[in-house]
């Protein structure tokens, strides 16, 4: 990773900041958008970090930063699409499609139907807390600034996401199991 120039005029400074940490807030934002919307919600992080440009930390400290940015634009613009919704249905529009949340784009890229479907059944904060981990693969300290919670809390309810995606992980297979007949051969 590019270290961020300490010095520098503004404009340097945010297109060091840009140029190594874009990837990732795309990233981010492409895990949990469509393709279209996470452009234009990286975009609206780096828009946030050129106007608050004097409260960028340097250095390791960005990128935490930007996922903390991240995490209340994709807030806001699940609100929007929401609301968007609610009027469509009002004025009798079309509901948005299933097909359009980024859910439906993993589930049609990722072998592990089980695990997916256990990972759904899980709170939006044990989702974002494993996903924190897995996806974006930040330390417990990240995570613990970009949710503005304690380290130990952080491995606290990393452990209780762990058990409650354990959980329905075994759940979801004691109902496969209930539903696939059992194939047995007649001696005979």
């Amino acid at each position: 990773m590019a270290r961020l120039a300490i010095g520098g005029t503004t404009e340097q400074r945010f297109e060091a900041l840009y140029r190594s940490h874009y990837l990732n807030i795309l990233a981010y934002c492409v895990r949990r958008l469509p393709r279209a919307d996470a452009e234009d919600a990286a975009a609206e992080v780096f828009e946030v970090a050129w106007r608050r440009s004097a409260q960028v930390p340097d250095d390791d400290d960005a990128l935490p930063w930007l996922y903390g940015v991240t995490r209340k634009v994709l807030s806001n613009q699940l609100r929007r699409r929401r609301r968007a919704h609610r009027l469509r249905q009002r004025v009798g529009g079309l509901a948005m499609s299933s097909a359009e949340t980024p859910e439906v784009y993993l589930l049609q890229s990722i072998e592990n139907q089980k695990l997916i479907d256990a990972l759904e059944k899980l709170s939006g904060v044990d989702k974002e807390i494993l996903k924190l981990a897995t996806w974006e693969k930040l330390s417990h300290q990240a995570i613990a600034r970009i949710l503005g919670i304690s380290e130990s809390a952080v491995g606290k309810r990393m452990s209780r996401a762990r058990a409650r995606l354990a959980k329905e992980l075994e759940r979801i297979e004691n109902r496969r199991n209930l539903l696939v007949p059992r194939l047995t051969r007649k001696e005979g």
